[in-house]
């Protein structure tokens, strides 16, 4: 991992930014709603399963933010534990960050509903949230597999005044926590045809460049 500082402009965190607090093991999924340069980050108080995770003040924990193709994972400490006028954090400012590559291709934010073909036979109702040429991330209110399961999602995209079906096989790369009843996953693409490659990087540039990518 490189070094980069988080005010020198390669993070830029977006207000109910998805963030990850890391303590031991375990990963627990957030919502950055403000930041004080120099300061302190404000974030939501992780829920897991309809029921909050207690963080202590003083207790050290990782952070990570997700931008573009890059994850940024720095140190911090849990200043403050607010309760009013909502539950939520202060953590320490970051001094310095790791970098990490994470996607070969940028990716957007997107709403589309889908479906997941699990490989148990079942079709479960998703939500895509983020979406790139090689893989995405969806929501789903119940499980539709393990990691490293295949399962085939359905979806439509829209493309100026075109809209065209997708069936991609893919493959579980991650399961994140519960939030707000959902279930997060990240999916990875397998054997894309050059048509859908084209379709789907020309929807990602195009929200690139119309501002749409966060």
């Amino acid at each position: 991992m490189n070094l980069g500082l988080f005010q020198s402009g390669n993070i830029l965190p977006q207000v109910w930014e998805r963030i990850q607090i890391c303590k031991r093991e375990a990963r627990f999924d957030a919502r950055l709603i403000g930041c004080i340069k120099g300061v302190s980050l404000l974030v939501t108080e992780p829920v897991e399963r309809g029921r909050r995770i207690d963080f202590f003040e003083g207790e050290s924990v990782e952070v990570r933010m997700f931008s573009g193709t890059d994850i940024y994972a720095f140190e911090s400490t849990i200043e403050r534990v607010c309760v009013a006028p909502v539950h939520y954090l202060h953590l320490s400012y970051p001094r310095r960050t790791r970098i990490q590559p994470l996607r070969r291709s940028p990716w957007v934010r997107v709403s589309l509903p889908g479906i997941a073909h699990c490989r148990d036979g079942s079709r479960k109702l998703v939500l895509i949230t983020n979406l790139s040429e090689d893989g995405a991330q969806l929501d789903a209110p119940s499980s539709i597999g393990a990691e490293n399961d295949q399962l085939r999602v359905s979806f439509q995209i829209e493309l100026d005044d075109m809209k065209r079906g997708f069936g991609l096989d893919a493959r579980i790369r991650h399961e994140g926590s519960a939030e707000e009843g959902m279930m997060k996953y990240g999916i990875a693409f397998l054997d894309l045809s050059e048509e859908d490659k084209v379709w789907l990087k020309c929807m990602v540039f195009q929200r690139i460049a119309s501002g749409r990518m966060v």
